[in-house]
């Protein structure tokens, strides 16, 4: 029997946990052991010369390599590799493309770029700056944004000084930083640089709910799938209560999410509590501890739009994400209760959907679109849905998510509920000074003239005119007319572009570009002639209608007609159960939740059509106007069973104008889906149906993907197969 020795813990250690130290000793061949003793265990071996004690203290000192491991590794350590800053990805893009720019320049002076970082001059960096902003197109010959704003010579200056430091391993020296300050000040005024700073008003809740309806109701903006509109609405409402970063809100995955069933400690109905945590935050430096929010069901709230625990649910059920096997539909929820003695039962989510991401962008399908399985929603994707359903709604200023981040901090600073530090772990923030610098608005959210006279303050009028939404209208245009927009190719560089076109040989790479860059301008113009006009609208506009009410000709009632499609049905219901009003039991706030989850979940596999029709001339040549007619004899349907008909081929000759994978998704839809209209139009010629057949489905088509011909019923192997099936029953030759 060997004997044993127990390893004891120092009672006036620091760390006394037994449990701690023994673990650093544990021996994995003792864990199974009949005993079941945690301690450590040294056999006597009966022979000591078959024994290499050398190595046996080794073993049990935790060694895992040999002495020379060591030895040579610290002879081939790179010590290099530490000696610049750790940034994060996107840092280091930035800091490579200025290190590009730097590179150009010094091409242009006849310069090293090295030896240059080693030999900086004012001269040198304020020629350097001049000669950036003085830049229109870059390297490869396409048109820079250029610089508006001193605040962004300012960022460039910072970077460059980072650029130095990881090229040199030396910063930059004081007395030249200070010399840098009076020259971008200079530069910026030469170059008419505006010294005004982004608008940094919050964003409501009242905002909030009119940003949700629209992004809820509006057909002027069209997302590729149904989820991905909810999906639009989730992250508002997630990124509202927490303030955080959106980015860190867009990484979130099903893992962080923790949904349980609380009981309520003042005798009240139990509470579904959403539990996120944030874990993918700023991580310069290091990365920052994670945070989780708790937000608890709001009963008998007046509408469910600014419900979260709807969107959440909605997207758990269409995906199946509940642990439980019976946890299929919302209704199951109403019938689960908490054992006796405890405060929560946990609805936990299946393990394979950990390190899944909730926002994910929609994928081309071989028929229509569906959700990414890992592909994820970018920041700029989500920031150009927000600003677009901001134009539609009709705000002056732009809408972007810091919006609430600024409502966020705001509303933490002067909650009575929230301390500094709080307030400071929420936003990620060390101490005061970036809440103080760029958070607190600009706008003095406070009635001051009324507390310097003792009067009750007019708070609710001061916030409403200190929001986003203060002077939102919805008669404030979106696009530009046909007319403002053809105007446009009156531009003299429209026209010398144009013509230079007219010159250049057809198909060659030279007129190709060419055709590029007039398609890019044309754009651009576009773009500045809109923001022009969205900016002079309001002081326009509110002439117009002073002179109108002064003259006794003013309709303050005028409807606003934008010529958009109608809802589908899908669109209705989802509206309508999120808007239902409820009565004050909770038998009926349990039905109103369910009809609204079970909307979404119906909304999330819903196709969109386009925002708007195109108006240029294309190679479809749709038979029946658009019109909205659930009756099996309406202009959809009937234009559906001519399609129908056309597709099935008796001879391989025969050459339909139709596609049979389109059409076949069009019998899947509502009978009033616009959708409908699209996929059954006519083509104007059988090459024209094949050109669209190659690059709608058969350039999408991956080796995962379900073939399917609806129309047949058939269920196809490949793409081979597919082709062959198109040829023989479809008259579809590609």
């Amino acid at each position: 029997m060997a004997p044993t020795v127990r390893l004891s813990p120092d009672p006036d250690s620091e760390y006394s946990d037994e449990s701690d130290i023994e673990s650093i000793f544990d021996n994995d061949g003792h864990e199974g052991s009949e005993c079941g003793s945690d301690e450590t265990v040294f056999e006597e071996y009966p022979d000591d010369d078959e024994v290499d004690f050398e190595d046996a203290v080794n073993l049990f000192g935790g060694n895992t390599h040999p002495p020379e491991y060591y030895q040579n590794a610290v002879k081939e350590f790179d010590e290099g590799y530490y000696d610049g800053q750790d940034y994060s990805p996107g840092s280091d893009v930035l800091l490579d493309a200025i290190e590009d720019t730097w590179k150009e320049f010094c091409k242009v002076i006849n310069r090293d770029p090295k030896e240059s970082y080693l030999s900086l001059s004012i001269g040198i960096l304020y020629n350097f700056f001049n000669w950036r902003l003085n830049q229109q197109v870059n390297k490869d010959g396409r048109k820079l944004c250029g610089t508006k704003k001193k605040s962004s010579l300012s960022t460039y200056w910072k970077v460059f000084r980072l650029c130095v430091e990881r090229a040199t391993g030396d910063k930059i020296d004081p007395k030249l930083n200070r010399k840098m300050h009076r020259a971008l000040r200079d530069l910026a005024k030469k170059h008419g640089l505006s010294d005004e700073k982004r608008v940094n008003r919050c964003m409501t809740i009242e905002d909030l709910s009119e940003q949700i309806q629209t992004t809820l109701s509006t057909t002027e903006k069209s997302f590729q799938l149904g989820e991905i509109r909810i999906l639009a609405v989730l992250f508002l409402l997630l990124l509202a209560p927490a303030g955080a970063r959106p980015a860190s809100i867009l990484r979130l995955r099903f893992g962080d999410i923790r949904a349980v069933l609380t009981r309520d400690p003042e005798g009240g109905a139990h509470n579904i509590l959403t539990r996120f945590t944030l874990a993918f935050t700023k991580t310069y430096l290091g990365v920052k501890d994670a945070k989780t929010f708790t937000v608890p069901e709001n009963f008998f709230d007046p509408s469910l739009f600014l419900s979260p625990h709807v969107y959440l649910l909605g997207i758990l059920f269409r995906h199946q994400v509940f642990k439980a096997p019976s946890l299929t539909s919302p209704d199951k929820l109403d019938t689960l209760d908490i054992h006796a003695g405890e405060k929560e039962l946990p609805l936990p989510l299946k393990k394979e959907f950990n390190d899944r991401l909730v926002f994910r962008r929609a994928v081309k399908t071989l028929t229509g679109y569906d959700i990414s399985m890992d592909a994820p929603i970018t920041y700029g994707m989500m920031a150009r849905w927000i600003r677009r359903i901001g134009e539609i709604l009709g705000f002056e200023y732009a809408t972007i998510p810091y919006s609430l981040r600024y409502a966020a901090a705001n509303g933490f600073d002067q909650s009575v509920d929230i301390s500094e530090a709080l307030r400071n772990l929420a936003l990620d923030h060390a101490n005061s000074v970036p809440f103080q610098r760029h958070y607190l608005g600009r706008e003095v959210n406070a009635d001051t003239w009324a507390i310097l006279r003792g009067q009750k303050p007019q708070q609710a009028l001061i916030k409403q005119a200190c929001s986003v939404g203060h002077s939102i209208s919805k008669r404030r245009p979106t696009d530009l007319t046909a007319e403002q927009a053809a105007s446009i190719n009156t531009h003299p560089l429209i026209r010398k572009l144009e013509l230079q076109l007219r010159r250049m040989k057809r198909g060659s790479n030279e007129r190709v570009e060419a055709l590029r860059r007039l398609r890019s301008e044309k754009l651009r113009l576009k773009r500045s002639l809109k923001e022009n006009i969205r900016h002079e609208w309001t002081d326009n506009q509110a002439v117009d209608d002073i002179e109108r009410q002064l003259r006794g000709e003013w309709n303050p009632n005028q409807a606003v007609d934008k010529g958009c499609r109608p809802q589908g049905s899908a669109q209705k219901y989802l509206v309508q159960a999120l808007a239902a009003e409820c009565d004050n039991t909770m038998e009926g706030y349990y039905r109103r939740r369910n009809n609204a989850i079970n909307a979404i979940i119906i909304y999330c596999t819903v196709e969109e059509g386009p925002t708007i029709r195109r108006k240029t001339a294309s190679s479809a040549k749709p038979q029946h106007p658009y019109c909205i007619d659930t009756q099996e004899g309406g202009p959809l349907q009937k234009a559906l069973k001519i399609a129908l008909k056309a597709i099935r081929v008796k001879t391989e000759k025969e050459r339909p104008r139709y596609c049979f994978l389109c059409v076949g998704k069009a019998l899947t839809l509502q009978p009033d889906d616009p959708l409908i209209k699209d996929l059954v139009r006519e083509f104007y010629t059988s090459g024209d149906t094949a050109k669209h057949f190659r690059r709608r489905h058969l350039s999408v088509l991956e080796d995962h993907h379900v073939i399917y011909c609806r129309v047949c019923d058939a269920t196809l192997e490949h793409k081979k197969h597919l082709q062959n099936h198109g040829l023989k029953y479809h008259g579809l030759k590609t």
